[in-house]
């Protein structure tokens, strides 16, 4: 499991870095080869996961060998018995029978035997061989994109649905991964009958060699034929499923919504038309399949037919025995059984297709944010933050520009020429109305997004020049929608820090004022947590989140609207906890609650992308401007009414 592991790491990390930093995938998943066909698309996806598990698809082709061999042959003693008794074959011999005609028969029913033996152990051996080969692939690939979407953009993420991202890593691995396991070793197993029936045929007879071969073009173009619509509507077939996947992931995350507002009827009917177009896809599918295997049917009589004819003249002209006419029709059944299971593959083929697009299209996708060439480990930051002239936009990925219509809407700058300074340990809060781009600056630092313009600095340097991972581990955030896992209350804080002590958790939960709750848990901090936490209150999930922050003791923090939605006692909970969480870091507050960020050593006013007044509480508000408007449109006069809250555990105080 270890070297399995190793190899699929391998995988994931195979990518080119580029001059500017970014992320190029290795030349099968490049977008030029993205543009190729689909059919030019599938070998070479396969080859590049089948590394370092190559020895077993060589084991399957060489048992896959011996059972063609064994196939091609299996019919002959039949068209020998026919002849030998006709009289036209002599005698064989059998050890300790007698009777010729007893010898020749137990040789001939014994070789039947035989050959039915090896052709069912080589189609046993190459399951097997296979089976190891497909699921080793299929977890490299599973892997592989998993950690792909991990190095993917927020802008990729926010405009794919979740449901069909998941189908990707999910269905679509497992679409590829059932064809190696039990689709390959038919159709590679029935190319080598067919060859190998044709090169017989050849020796024996060319006129029934040149006949047979005549068939291989008409059924290649009636193959064609089929092969593209199928493949279009597998294709079609797994957008909807995408889709279906997607609507049910979102109601199965919005019950409380959907039954509040009594929306089950609404969800239901766009449930059922997701549903009503992934069967039609399905239901066109089949057509196309059972369109497909009637017309072979037709072929394979009409093959046989002609066979039969041309035996018949040429046992007429002494060319050929009844026997041999005999094998040769048997032996074009048997070309024909290898053909159709190839003909009922060919279907899947279009469907895993389908899925290597889709799964290639996510590793062909080139990672907006990533480390550049000269970057280095971060060293320990004091927590000097800057920001130096920085613009940006919220802007698409350059796969997803030339699919945005001409007349879509455009991106202006969310941030226009910011620039200021936090020192280390100084708390800084950002304040404007919606939109103004506070939270865009929250992103920009642990480099979610880069700069169009200008730069990011944490001591002096501009954060581009450090590694993500060793820049991402000394800065810690507190978001307002907590994320907290399925795992145990000591998992999701541990999460912080990976190596972190119980008493470091426990520690942690302490100083976010979690552990009065944790303690009251079942089984305390190994209580696991539902989905999304559901089993715990807003202003719970928050302190732990806190405790999670605390752990990973990261130099430079950052609170995105931490204190949103809670009420007044989970709140100075919660605040209580932030204020130990804040001591000696530099800390950046994004809030709309002025109750929150009024004790900050700085307060930074931001409309339309620009930093408009800059200040603490006091000096803004006798300023006057937006800050004293925002003041007042929350207290009903500026300077006036307000509670102050303190940092500090002591109790709030009602302003005089």
């Amino acid at each position: 499991m270890a070297r399995l592991r190793a190899r699929a790491g391998k995988h994931a990390a195979t990518v080119k870095t580029r001059a500017d930093g970014r992320v190029a995938p290795g030349p099968p998943t490049t977008p030029k080869a993205d543009a190729r066909s689909d059919g030019r698309r599938v070998t070479p996806f396969l080859f590049r996961f089948s590394e370092g598990h190559r020895r077993w698809f060589v084991l399957t082709l060489l048992m896959l060998t011996f059972e063609a061999v064994a196939s091609v042959f299996k019919a002959y003693p039949i068209g020998y018995l026919v002849d030998y008794l006709r009289g036209n074959r002599p005698d064989l011999w059998f050890p300790w029978i007698d009777s010729p005609k007893f010898a020749t028969t137990a040789l001939l029913t014994s070789a039947i035997i035989v050959l039915a033996a090896v052709d069912s152990l080589g189609d046993s051996l190459a399951e097997i061989f296979l089976a190891r080969g497909g699921r080793r692939l299929g977890y490299s690939v599973r892997v592989t994109v998993y950690a792909h979407l991990q190095h993917l953009s927020l802008a990729f993420h926010n405009r794919r649905r979740t449901g069909d991202m998941l189908r990707r890593v999910t269905s679509d691995v497992e679409q590829v991964e059932q064809f190696i396991v039990k689709s390959l070793s038919d159709i590679a197993g029935s190319l080598l009958v067919l060859i190998g029936t044709l090169a017989f045929l050849l020796w024996h007879s060319w006129e029934v060699a040149v006949l047979a071969a005549c068939m291989v073009p008409v059924l290649s173009l009636v193959s064609h034929y089929f092969s593209q619509r199928i493949t279009a509507t597998a294709r079609r077939q797994r957008a909807r499923e995408g889709e279906l996947a997607s609507a049910a992931q979102e109601l199965l995350t919005s019950i409380p919504v959907v039954q509040t507002f009594g929306q089950s009827r609404y969800e239901q009917e766009r449930f059922e038309e997701h549903s009503y177009k992934a069967m039609a896809a399905a239901l066109d599918s089949v057509g196309l399949e059972a369109g497909f295997s009637w017309v072979f049917g037709v072929l394979e009589a009409v093959s046989i037919s002609a066979v039969v004819w041309l035996g018949m003249w040429l046992v007429g002209r002494d060319a050929l025995s009844v026997g041999t006419m005999v094998f040769f029709i048997l032996l074009i059944q048997n070309m024909f059984k290898p053909t159709r299971k190839i003909i009922k593959q060919w279907t899947i083929i279009g469907k895993v297709r389908a899925s290597v697009e889709r799964i290639a299209e996510v590793l062909a996708r080139v990672p907006s944010v990533s480390d550049s060439p000269e970057a280095k480990e971060a060293p320990s930051f004091r927590g000097e933050l800057e920001f130096r002239h920085v613009s940006f936009a919220y802007r698409l990925d350059p796969e997803d520009t030339a699919r945005e219509p001409p007349n879509g809407p455009s991106r202006g700058l969310v941030l226009d020429d910011v620039s200021f300074r936090a020192c280390p340990g100084e708390i800084v809060a950002l304040v404007g109305p919606s939109g103004a781009g506070k939270s865009t600056i929250a992103q920009l630092i642990p480099r979610l997004y880069d700069p169009d313009a200008g730069e990011v600095c944490i001591d002096g340097s501009d954060i581009r020049s450090f590694t993500l991972d060793s820049l991402r581990r000394q800065v810690s955030l507190v978001l307002q929608d907590t994320i907290l896992f399925q795992e145990t209350v000591a998992r999701n804080i541990g999460y912080g820090r990976a190596g972190a002590t119980r008493d470091e958790i426990a520690a942690a939960a302490v100083r976010a004022n979690a552990d009065e709750f944790i303690d009251k848990m079942p089984d305390r901090y190994d209580t696991e947590l539902g989905e999304r936490a559901t089993n715990l209150s807003g202003g719970e999930r928050q302190r732990i989140a806190i405790a999670r922050a605390l752990v990973r003791d990261a130099p430079i923090l950052v609170l995105d609207e931490p204190t949103t939605g809670l009420d007044a006692e989970s709140s100075h909970l919660v605040l209580q906890g932030l204020h130990e969480l804040m001591k000696g870091r530099t800390t950046i507050i994004i809030s709309h609650d002025l109750h929150l960020i009024q004790k900050a050593d700085r307060i930074l006013v931001i409309r339309q992308g620009r930093i408009e007044q800059t200040g603490r509480h006091a000096e803004l508000l006798r300023e006057g401007g937006l800050y004293a408007s925002l003041h007042a449109r929350r207290f009903g006069e500026p300077g006036g009414g307000a509670e102050v809250v303190a940092f500090g555990p002591g109790r709030r105080k009602g302003a005089r």
